[in-house]
């Protein structure tokens, strides 16, 4: 806990009998000036004092007397301050014990390494009179004191186990060492945002050499309007069947229907298996299941779960924090990086496909089509009176009519169809392995839709109504362009029909 305010407390209170004994205040500093400047400053105020001249007395003190704060000097002798904070901090129990830093260069640097330290509060040397004892009582109040049963009781412990500085230093040290080298592994794995199959794959190798799983996955919300993927990841030696995978993936995504996931996202779910699948394996029954969410202000952008055989506190496990935070940030830069992928393809307008993209889309599953003989159909939409709109309410009116129509657009159809806008006028449809009648019904409910749901603009309520033209691929569309010809052709007909209608050709 760090502070950093000013109190106002009255320290002639601290004369009032304490029920936990007076508080015990150790100085550690190496300047006799200062030393005496705090017992004359505490003694008369009822604070018991202690003194140490060099950091490795004052750490042996600490464990020894077991103090109520502790006032070290930034450049004490063998141990400084920042070492001590350090020491002090990264035990579970003597963290407990409110360290005041006194700055003995730059009040500002000492902040920062304080900080960094671990340090609840600081004082410059100037301030040692006019601060020192509001600084005191402030921390006393902020951190529960240890009465003096607990004060006994860790004293006997210490002296059974004594305090070795070398061996401490050297587990903050090797901690230290560990956790700055899983950020680089992990920083390194922010170069493959863009390639969610490589960066996964790397992932797992690297969480697999520092934790303990039987089974592991990750999970993107990506932005884009493609499927949502749950990756699992097997350990070496680890076989299971893929009906079970298929049961992990259902239940990890049933978690998620009140977590942010609309259902036309909970609908486009797809799985992926880095490791040996075997359907000769018996089911494992999995002892813990432990998954933690990731959020960007407030969205939910991916999730991480751990299975284990046995019973495992992974909150507890000494790298899961660190990893966490690393994932969170992986996380985070791929979520960005879907973003913007997702704005270079969507019309800023409808939030649909934008052209270009759409085409390109087009171009793939006409091949796909052809080459494996498979059903596409292709709509082309239009708005109906769109521009006595534009000229009897404005652009403005003319902008929400095709927001509210895009919008009807994609709650009527299917997560693998492709919705666009078309051009500054028209919508555009691709109805992957969708036959004439399935592609005739879907337009159809969608026209009926709009007809149905009649905008307001400016309090007046504006009927809409739409007309499409319904294209499905057959032998004689030789290429997109001819396919693209037929349908606005269609279109056109739907036009001269009086709109309100959909036009399917065979043509």
């Amino acid at each position: 806990m760090n502070v950093f305010s000013e109190s106002n407390s009255n320290p002639e209170q601290l004369n009032q009998p304490d029920p936990q004994g007076n508080p015990l205040i150790l100085v550690i500093h190496q300047d006799e000036l200062v030393v005496n400047a705090c017992r004359l400053a505490l003694e008369k105020h009822g604070y018991d004092i202690d003194f140490a001249q060099d950091g490795t007395e004052g750490i042996q003190k600490v464990y020894r007397l077991i103090p109520d704060v502790i006032l070290a000097g930034s450049t004490t002798p063998e141990l400084n301050g920042y070492q001590i904070c350090r020491l002090v901090k990264n035990d579970s129990v003597m963290r407990k014990i409110p360290i005041l830093l006194l700055a003995e260069q730059t009040l500002k640097m000492d902040r920062f390494w304080g900080m960094k330290a671990g340090a609840d509060d600081f004082l410059g040397k100037d301030e040692l009179e006019a601060k020192l004892l509001q600084k005191i009582q402030m921390v006393l109040e902020i951190y529960d004191r240890m009465n003096i049963q607990e004060k006994t009781l860790l004293k006997a412990n210490n002296t059974e186990n004594p305090f070795n500085i070398r061996t401490r230093l050297n587990q903050i040290l090797d901690t230290s060492l560990v956790e700055s080298m899983l950020m680089v592994e992990f920083r390194s794995l922010s170069d493959l945002v863009h390639d969610a199959d490589l960066m996964n794959y790397m992932f797992f190798s690297l969480l697999e050499s520092i934790l303990e799983y039987d089974a592991a996955a990750i999970f993107y919300n990506d932005t884009d309007k493609g499927p949502r993927i749950l990756t699992f990841h097997l350990p070496e030696g680890e076989r299971q069947p893929s009906e079970q995978i298929e049961q992990l993936m259902e239940a990890f995504f049933d978690r998620f229907k009140t977590k942010g996931l609309t259902p036309t996202q909970l609908e486009l779910q797809e799985s992926q298996v880095i490791g040996q699948l075997d359907d000769e394996a018996a089911p494992t029954a999995y002892e813990t299941v432990y998954v933690k969410d990731f959020y960007l202000d407030a969205t939910l952008i991916g999730a991480v779960a751990f299975y284990a055989k046995q019973k495992v506190d992974y909150p507890k496990i000494f790298p899961l924090h660190l990893v966490e935070d690393e994932i969170r940030l992986l996380m985070k830069l791929r979520h960005l990086y879907s973003q913007a992928q997702m704005w270079a393809i969507t019309d800023s307008l409808t939030g649909l496909f934008n052209h270009k993209h759409f085409m390109s889309v087009l171009q793939r599953e006409f091949k796909s089509a052809k080459r494996y003989e498979q059903s596409l159909a292709l709509a082309m939409i239009d708005l109906d009176g769109f521009r006595e709109l534009n000229e009897s309410w404005g652009h403005a009116c003319g902008d929400q009519a095709l927001q509210h129509v895009s919008r009807i657009l994609e709650e009527s159809f299917r997560g693998i169809d492709f919705l666009a806008r078309y051009s500054s006028k028209s919508l555009a449809v691709l109805l992957p392995q969708t036959a004439r009648e399935q592609a005739f019904v879907a337009l159809e409910r969608f026209r009926a839709r709009v007809e149905k749901s009649a905008m307001v603009w400016q309090d007046t309520t504006l009927p809409l109504k739409v007309c499409a033209g319904v294209v499905p691929l057959n032998e004689r569309h030789t290429s997109v362009s001819s396919l693209v010809r037929a349908t606005e052709n269609a279109l056109t007909a739907a036009r001269r029909r009086g709109g309100n209608c959909i036009e399917i050709s065979t043509d």
